[in-house]
């Protein structure tokens, strides 16, 4: 099937959404999972979804698959994963993010982590605070999470065409 790379792409890209979705709607977004494990959790779940996209084009093509044509299908199915979830990673940064933003910057979490930093005074936290709010960006945020995607996919497309390419 040719398409292999495109439907797993579409259904990793689903089930990330998903995750995605239970984590802001569910109002763990500033939780410490939400917050800082939850993008880590859906980049690592894209290796499994690469690996079998390479298994199942080997199973397709009787057995047998060259590492450069197993790599380039890791590679499409990673475009495909990116394409959509950097779509949805920039409507949810609109949507819910940059407002968790702010209120993460303004909590006293935020402050606390500030007071740790002996570098900085008491005094200049509140421009600390407001200049990280003005410099919140939904393409920053994008790039940020499509980086480290692209890095670690990459990564696993080329461990699993090492692993899968030719024989049985």
């Amino acid at each position: 099937m040719k398409n292999r790379p495109l439907v797993l792409g579409i259904v990793y890209s689903i089930l990330v959404i998903i995750f995605k979705l239970i984590i802001v709607l569910g109002g763990y977004g500033l939780s410490k999972f939400g917050f800082f494990f939850s993008h880590i959790i859906s980049v690592v779940a894209i290796a499994p979804f690469i690996f079998f996209t390479i298994k199942l084009t080997k199973a397709d093509n009787g057995g047998f698959i060259g590492g450069k044509e197993a790599l380039k299908t890791g590679l499409k199915m990673l475009v495909v994963a990116a394409i959509i979830t950097s779509a949805y990673n920039y409507i949810e940064f609109e949507w819910k993010w940059k407002d968790l933003s702010i209120e993460y910057y303004n909590s006293q979490t935020f402050k606390d982590i500030l007071a740790t930093k002996p570098k900085f005074t008491s005094a200049e936290h509140p421009k600390i605070i407001s200049e990280a709010i003005n410099e919140l960006s939904a393409f920053k945020a994008v790039t940020g999470k499509l980086f480290i995607l692209f890095f670690f996919s990459v990564s696993a497309a080329f461990i699993s065409a090492v692993f899968l390419r030719k024989g049985r």
